[in-house]
């Protein structure tokens, strides 16, 4: 196995000395990580199970690392901190994504909900990391207790790590929210750019440019929820604007959306 494990990494006993790691810990991670993988599982979909009962979850999606992959991170993780050695009796600690679930769900300013309804039930880890397309929402993330990080090839989520602890095992179970519009441009994204990935100008334009629609289309699906509800409901014309007024402020959208509803609103009551 140990030496099917090093083909598949694509580096031997030497070129993982070199880089300051031991085939045998790592072999040793694999195996412990396989032994908890159906456990994994179950806590994965007990997590999804209790997500979904949170009304402005649309759908929620879970996995597993692959073994490799998880391997991969560790030797990745050296070059990021090349004094922690992770082994079979931390990674746990220091892994993160173990088990991974994704949460969609349809209009943007839902997230703030489902983040109460996580922060409820489960123990976070550390706060939340907002990944943001333009620094124009960076400051609404901030107040709300994120760490906002601005991407640069555009991705758009948030990520919440949970603490689970079923039989004093303690494990992080990461959890990643994005409209189903950010879930559209992530996967093609991912579809081009994984495996093997040759980075050209033109095709890297094209995605940054699909990343902007899609963030103005879930921009224009905020409006048409707030104008579908002023043209709904059956309060007095005043009384409407000012509940709709009152419900846009308490939105988590930056405040030049903000205005384009107020202005909206202006011109249809």
């Amino acid at each position: 196995m140990r030496a099917t494990i090093l083909s598949q990494l694509r580096e031997s006993e030497e070129s993982l000395h070199a880089q300051g790691l031991d085939a045998d810990i790592l072999v040793a991670v694999y195996n412990d990580y396989l032994s908890r993988k159906q456990e994994l599982k179950t806590i994965a979909g007990f997590v999804a199970e209790m997500l979904l009962r949170c009304r402005e979850v649309h759908a929620v999606r879970y996995r597993l690392k692959d073994p490799l992959h998880l391997l991969q991170k560790i030797i990745r993780k050296k070059k990021e901190y090349p004094h922690r050695n992770i082994n079979r009796h931390n990674y746990l600690h220091y892994i993160n994504d173990l088990a991974g679930v994704r949460v969609l769900y349809l209009y943007k300013e839902d997230w703030e909900q489902i983040g109460r309804h996580i922060r409820q039930l489960w123990e976070l880890k550390r706060p939340p990391y907002a990944y943001i397309r333009h620094s124009g929402e960076l400051q609404l993330f901030i107040n709300k207790g994120c760490n906002v990080f601005v991407h640069p090839r555009g991705y758009s989520a948030i990520h919440f790590v949970i603490t689970t602890s079923p039989d004093r095992q303690r494990y992080f179970i990461e959890i990643q929210l994005r409209t189903l519009l950010e879930e559209t441009w992530s996967e093609l994204d991912h579809s081009i750019r994984y495996p093997n990935y040759s980075p050209h100008p033109l095709l890297d334009e094209l995605l940054l440019i699909l990343g902007r629609l899609t963030s103005y289309a879930n921009e224009t699906i905020t409006q048409i929820k707030v104008l579908a509800d002023a043209l709904n409901s059956t309060a007095p014309i005043p009384e409407r604007s000012n509940q709709l007024r009152e419900y846009i402020r308490t939105l988590p959208i930056p405040e030049a959306e903000k205005q384009q509803l107020y202005s909206r609103i202006n011109r249809l009551l």
